[in-house]
């Protein structure tokens, strides 16, 4: 499996969503403070909500984009068969639901990705509870994150 095309294809993937994020805070920021979202009593919270609305989409947007900026900053290390997991690296395992493929990336995950051959990659990040129970792992070694799985390869 090629890792660049995995990598290039994730960082195509966040710049669309971070310019999605960005127009949709910008949006709810424009509708909190337009006249028509000024309180007209005591129990009218529209203004407050559509506030806290702009502000969520906002930090979304932001960490979109440091997610890209780290994106952007990765070089795949090559790992050997007897390399821990680390950033980038690209982890086989088996598990009740077969073979499956996973790309440790900064930032972001839960994004699948074709290969380019049919397979299908899943993103995911050292935050995430298989990430972090991946991290430093080993081929040939369990997990217990998701009923016992199996790693099969690093590369």
């Amino acid at each position: 499996m090629d890792k660049t095309h995995i990598l290039d294809t994730l960082v195509a993937s966040v710049e669309s969503d971070l310019s999605q994020a960005t127009e949709a805070a910008l949006e709810s920021a424009e509708s909190a403070t337009h006249e028509e979202a000024r309180s007209e009593g005591k129990y009218d919270t529209r203004g407050l909500e559509t506030s806290y609305l702009a502000t969520g989409q906002a930090k979304h947007a932001a960490e979109l984009q440091e997610s890209l900026a780290a994106l952007k900053q990765l070089s795949p290390p090559e790992f050997g068969p007897d390399s821990p997991i680390a950033l980038g690296a690209l982890v086989t395992v088996l598990s009740t639901s077969g073979r499956e493929v996973y790309f440790l990336a900064p930032g972001i995950g839960g994004l699948e990705i074709d290969d380019g051959n049919g397979n299908v990659v899943t993103t995911i990040s050292p935050k995430s509870p298989l990430g972090r129970e991946l991290i430093g792992k080993r081929t040939g070694e369990r997990i217990q994150t998701g009923g016992g799985k199996t790693i099969l390869s690093i590369a």
